[in-house]
């Protein structure tokens, strides 16, 4: 076995001097002299050859054929572990794909058609299959370029009413998209005691009902006149170098090591972010973010929506209910209440 595994060096032979190992050896004090033994003729090499240092590397290089004894942990338990321990300080969390399968469109979608007759929205959805691959394009052109030219979409909007309809939209939409294991991982970050953060391109009127679960939301923000949205956005959208610079300011503002934080996010896009941090999550990642979380050895996780969840490619609000049918609704959720 011994002669197969080191077959290519049983004809080595090394020559080396000892001149100025010695010298050095005799520069030293007795006492040094005593700890410090400088001398190769002092170790017996057949025995340390032979009974030591071979058979510890044969020993190594077998092959294990035998399970350990005890429970074996996955990778990915392991890691994720250590994202959840106590000594974290900050989770940050992306919001497209990461915590819901929705985005930016089908948001707009709900909202805009939640006070429009049946016609209206029938154009208003030829519309937005018209435009699907010009938006997508901009989107994967230039994130932050999209948001402004979306947003003008928003001008003249009241602010108010859509206050009330994102609260609605809350749970008829972005409940029904979200992944349940990612909200879990929020309120578990929040229960050990960590910050949560909340970073996305979303707008701020459209994640408000989501604030209960974050310390802090970064969002995108339009300006107002005369108690309407004027469809321009008053801050730089927190998209990837600027959604690190927002996590953190965060981090330096309330005294956080990011070396002891978490990041989840789905794209390359969020790279700054996820480097940013001492934990790192890939989250329903791309396919080169994907990658590159194995390669690194970051934690990699794999979220979907609840079991029978609405699958609505636009998004429609349900139409807003006035005069009889209203009080028919209203009347049907006492009786519901009352039973």
């Amino acid at each position: 076995g011994y002669v197969e595994l080191y077959g290519a060096y049983t004809e080595c032979e090394a020559t080396y001097q000892l001149d100025r190992m010695y010298a050095l050896w005799n520069s030293l004090g007795e006492a040094d002299q005593r700890d410090f033994n400088m001398d190769p003729l002092s170790i017996d090499w057949p025995h340390y050859a032979h009974d030591i240092q071979l058979p510890s590397t044969v020993k190594m290089a077998r092959l294990k054929m035998q399970p350990s004894k005890g429970p074996s942990v996955d990778r990915n338990e392991r890691i994720r572990k250590n994202v959840l321990s106590e000594d974290r300080h900050l989770a940050v969390f992306d919001l497209e794909n990461t915590l819901i399968a929705s985005n930016v469109v089908a948001s707009y979608s709900w909202l805009a058609t939640r006070h429009l007759d049946t016609p209206d929205r029938v154009r208003f959805v030829a519309k937005t299959l018209r435009e699907a691959p010009t938006l997508w394009n901009l989107d994967r052109a230039d994130r932050s370029d999209f948001l402004r030219y979306f947003y003008r979409r928003f001008e003249d909007a009241p602010i108010e009413r859509l206050e009330r309809d994102s609260l609605e939209m809350m749970s008829d939409l972005l409940m029904t998209k979200s992944f349940p294991a990612g909200i879990r991982r929020v309120r578990a970050h929040r229960a050990l005691g960590h910050k949560t953060l909340l970073i996305t391109g979303a707008l701020d009127v459209v994640v408000e009902p989501l604030r209960p679960l974050f310390d802090h939301i970064v969002s995108a923000e339009l300006g107002a006149q005369d108690g309407a949205y004027d469809g321009k956005l008053t801050n730089v959208p927190p998209t990837g170098e600027a959604r690190y610079q927002a996590l953190a300011d965060y981090a330096k503002e309330h005294d956080l090591d990011l070396k002891e934080s978490v990041a989840y996010a789905d794209s390359t896009s969020d790279l700054p972010m996820l480097e940013a941090v001492g934990f790192p999550v890939a989250v329903n990642a791309e396919t080169k973010l994907a990658a590159i979380a194995r390669r690194r050895g970051w934690l990699i996780e794999h979220w979907t929506k609840s079991d029978g969840a609405p699958n609505r490619t636009i998004p429609i609000g349900p139409r807003t209910l006035r005069g009889p049918l209203r009080k028919q609704r209203v009347a049907a959720m006492q009786r519901r209440a009352a039973g």
